[in-house]
């Protein structure tokens, strides 16, 4: 695994040469033609994990995922095998300046999504701003990126 500016890449694509194209960007993931990046990843540093299109086996909302409960976590591994970036889930800024709400669950599973990269027992789990976009742009690399595409 290297190390680039606070990121950690896993083999990114031999052609690295090739234009990056960001299909969808929020503060909290990015869907780009070579990889995806979950922000915010590592603790203590806030780095990034950039996981190439050609490791992951594939990507589902928490809620189609079977994601309980228990497994949620603001930042980093819960009861269960996902390890969450840094987001708060289930406490979110009201609407009101100063004021903080409960996040329901089924919009907490509707919102975050679970990435199970190949060969690989813990999954990366991550909130995304835009869910349908997100997973738009996550269907259609997943797609173009898997061995039977061709």
């Amino acid at each position: 695994m290297a190390t680039e500016s606070g990121q950690a890449y896993e083999r990114l694509p031999e052609d690295e040469t090739a234009p990056l194209e960001i299909l969808y960007e929020d503060s909290y993931v990015q869907v780009s033609t070579r990889a995806l990046v979950i922000k915010r990843y590592y603790f203590p540093s806030f780095g990034s994990r950039a996981i190439p299109w050609n490791k992951i086996e594939w990507v589902h909302l928490a809620r189609d995922a079977n994601v309980k409960c228990y497994e949620l976590k603001d930042w980093g591994m819960g009861i269960g095998s996902i390890w969450w970036n840094c987001r708060s889930r289930l406490i979110v800024r009201g609407t009101r300046p100063y004021t903080l709400k409960i996040n329901g669950l089924q919009n907490t599973l509707a919102s975050n999504i679970v990435v199970k990269v190949k060969n690989a027992w813990i999954r990366p789990g991550s909130y995304v701003d835009r869910p349908d976009l997100a997973m738009a742009a996550i269907g259609q690399l997943i797609y173009r990126n898997h061995p039977h595409s061709n």
